[in-house]
């Protein structure tokens, strides 16, 4: 394959150096080969040249929680309902449809925290076999929860230890790349309860264990301080939402709980999904009910977690109720109002800080050896991150998958 030159205005590397001016990025195969900050001379420019003047040269972004299978309707139940009725030639039509959205915005990477049988893997293997376009999938296939637990009707449930080491197992041998755990009940389940761990602290640990023993990474959902040491203790290197509620509207940050997921280097994934992007969205304002009801203490409390070090990703939940995944950057944008980071910050979140999280050190930067995973925005995200709504090119391992305009 020719070398590939791309040329910008200026480059943000997702290391945290500062932007680079009048940046030229060398691409050779799939890899990154060189970066300079200079136009080449004459000589150097073998390979074909790609010019975007008045754009920004990004890492491909990396939204590290979705749900392919789910459509973003208006409501839990109609969410619900449409993912229980269909079959499964529908389900995975929704899945590759979603997936080829993510990648026009700009995420060429995505993990899917839960979704219907193996329905994701095999959407992931087309698109790793060429058949179809999209990002790089990581799929834990249905996520382990209880019987009328979160998200009981994708499929997954498990009571009993030894339910759960063979939902674990199952999804092993189903070519999953991580597990995932309900750990407690969740908000778009009725018969579940968000307040009350669904697991013990031994079954929480073995799962984690059985993950960690297939070399594979494992996540927990908790949105209450009810599951929360345990989830550290078994050393989870994903918590999402990691929400440290202890009563409806109340929260308690431990700082010696959160000392321990520093040191064990553990992620915690803040979700920034419809009911986060309430600046945006007019409609959330009037909702009244608990999930927007307490958005302020629940942000105040997020906040906390990253004045104190804890890293994190930011993530969508795409699929989930007011949040289609190409929307992603409105996400982002409600990050920087909700809680108080930079541009710069988020953009960290979301190329190198989650290339790390979910285990791909390939990626995630743009540095010679790095995947050429790049994208190419009008102006400059990092001082608007409007900018990222203006994709004028994607690029995945070296190849244009949304090509150049």
């Amino acid at each position: 394959m020719n070398p590939i030159l791309v040329t910008a205005d200026r480059l943000w590397d997702g290391t945290g150096a500062p932007t680079r001016l009048r940046p030229v990025v060398r691409v050779a195969d799939e890899l990154i080969s060189a970066v300079d900050t200079s136009l080449l001379a004459p000589a150097a420019c073998g390979g074909e040249r790609f010019d975007f003047p008045g754009c920004t040269i990004l890492p491909g972004l990396i939204d590290t929680h979705v749900h392919l299978v789910m459509s973003a309707l208006d409501t839990n139940e109609a969410i619900i309902a449409q993912v229980t009725g269909e079959n499964e030639a529908q389900l995975l039509s929704r899945i590759e449809a979603n997936a080829r959205s993510a990648l026009l915005a700009g995420l060429t990477t995505i993990r899917d925290c839960g979704g219907t049988r193996n329905h994701v893997q095999q959407v992931r293997d087309r698109i790793r076999r060429g058949d179809i376009v999209g990002p790089d999938v990581l799929a834990c296939g249905s996520p382990i929860t209880t019987t009328r637990g979160h998200c009981h009707w994708l499929g997954l449930t498990a009571d009993t230890f030894q339910e759960v080491e063979h939902a674990a197992e199952r999804m092993l041998a189903q070519d999953a790349d991580f597990l995932k755990v309900m750990a407690t009940g969740g908000n778009m389940t009725a018969s579940s309860d968000p307040m009350k761990a669904q697991y013990d602290a031994a079954t929480l640990c073995r799962i984690a264990d059985i993950g960690r023993a297939a070399e594979k990474h494992s996540a927990a959902h908790v949105l209450s301080r009810s599951a929360l040491p345990a989830v550290v203790a078994a050393r989870y290197r994903t918590i999402e939402h990691c929400d440290w509620r202890v009563e409806e509207y109340r929260y308690e940050f431990d700082p010696e709980l959160a000392k321990r997921i520093v040191d064990q280097n553990q992620f915690v994934g803040l979700t920034m999904s419809g009911l986060a992007r309430r600046a945006f969205l007019p409609q959330v304002r009037a909702f009244d009910i608990g999930p927007v009801k307490r958005l302020d203490a629940r942000f105040a409390c997020e906040r906390r977690m990253i004045d104190f070090g804890i890293r994190y990703t930011i993530h969508s939940d795409a699929g989930v109720r007011l949040c289609p995944i190409d929307r992603f950057a409105l996400g982002l944008r409600a990050a920087q109002v909700e809680l108080k980071l930079t541009p710069a910050e988020i953009l960290r979140a979301v190329t190198a800080t989650a290339a790390e999280a979910i285990g791909l050190p390939d990626r995630g930067v743009i540095n010679p050896g790095k995947r050429a995973d790049l994208i190419i925005v009008e102006g400059d995200p990092l001082h608007d991150l409007t900018c990222l709504e203006k994709m004028r090119a994607v690029m995945k391992a070296g190849r244009w998958v949304v090509p150049p305009r």
